[in-house]
């Protein structure tokens, strides 16, 4: 059981990147307000919004110290490292602009953190179950339970339940030199991995955030970020592929263009599906069983629906 106690002697700093959250970055803002264990530090780095949202983060009432760090636009890696390097407390805890946490999310994630300290566990990062809510009315319940070394579970998925759902040991990113800023897709995951290569991480198995996701959400847009997607496979690969066999190589590659050809099969792109699976066969031979045959079915209905000729409706409108 969690021990709460006695509150935990830690300071935490959230860091929000954000670009255009005019339209959520006070309810992401309040969500923090209304913490039972408040932030110490909360920075915001606008990267480069065309918005008020900047205007919005100055304005806010926070009952804890608020910073607005300004960049040009280099995207959500750099944001996060910015507001890393300027923090100074013993955690960073990562939020996105349009995420908001329920009240007891630093309180039950600190109060393990130190239950696992006590026990001698070299704990470098902890999250919690996530709720993911959808523009179209769907919603996901994301709870991944971590309890120790995970490394090869990252090379399989990213096991992570959400970006915002991460409150880490800010020495431990310094050591590691916080995010790739090269990469646009999937830095998370790449950061993850290299904690969970020295470090445990553990979750609190209860639903501690809420995330949206909608057209404007990087993981909606799949045609945009295909080729990004492709860069962090080679930048993976770069640095894990010796400590893989072949065949984990092999697994990798496959499941991570297995990710988008299914998203665009789902939203009806069969030119894309066909052109990812055609990459996917180039790579290995076992794309035509991976995941028990399921792209290449999907593959074939493309394959088919793309050579089936348009028919003129006569359907008035």
């Amino acid at each position: 059981m969690i021990n709460q106690a006695s509150p935990s002697p830690h300071t935490v700093c959230v860091v929000i990147p954000m670009y255009n959250g005019a339209d959520s970055i006070e309810q992401t803002l309040v969500s923090l307000a209304e913490q039972t264990r408040l932030p110490d530090h909360v920075i915001v780095i606008d990267d480069g919004s065309t918005d008020d949202g900047p205007q919005r983060v100055k304005d806010f009432a926070a009952p804890f110290r608020l910073t607005l760090l300004q960049q040009a636009n280099e995207g959500q890696a750099s944001a996060r490292n910015h507001g890393i390097r300027h923090s100074q407390e013993t955690f960073v805890a990562m939020l996105d602009a349009d995420d908001q946490w329920r009240p007891q999310k630093l309180e039950l994630q600190l109060a393990l953190y130190d239950e696992l300290s006590l026990q001698g566990r070299p704990v470098g990062l902890i999250d919690c179950y996530c709720q993911v809510n959808y523009s179209d009315g769907r919603r996901q319940l994301d709870n991944i339970r971590k309890s120790g070394m995970h490394f090869y579970d990252f090379i399989h998925a990213n096991v992570l339940n959400g970006v915002s759902a991460a409150l880490v040991k800010r020495d431990v990113m310094m050591q590691l030199g916080c995010f790739d800023a090269g990469l646009r897709y999937c830095e998370d995951r790449f950061m993850w991995t290299r904690i969970a290569e020295h470090w445990e991480i553990h979750t609190v198995p209860q639903v501690l955030l809420e995330r949206t996701i909608n057209s404007g959400n990087m993981t909606a847009q799949p045609k945009k970020h295909y080729q990004n997607k492709i860069k962090f496979v080679e930048v993976y690969l770069a640095r894990y592929g010796a400590q893989l066999s072949k065949q984990q190589q092999i697994d990798f590659v496959l499941a991570n263009h297995t990710d988008f050809l299914n998203t665009f099969s789902r939203g009806g792109w069969h030119g894309e599906v066909i052109d990812v699976y055609q990459r996917m066969l180039k790579h290995s031979w076992q794309t035509l069983f991976f995941d028990h045959g399921k792209p290449t079915l999907r593959y074939l209905y493309a394959r088919a629906r793309s050579l089936r000729k348009p028919t003129v409706s006569t359907t008035a409108h």
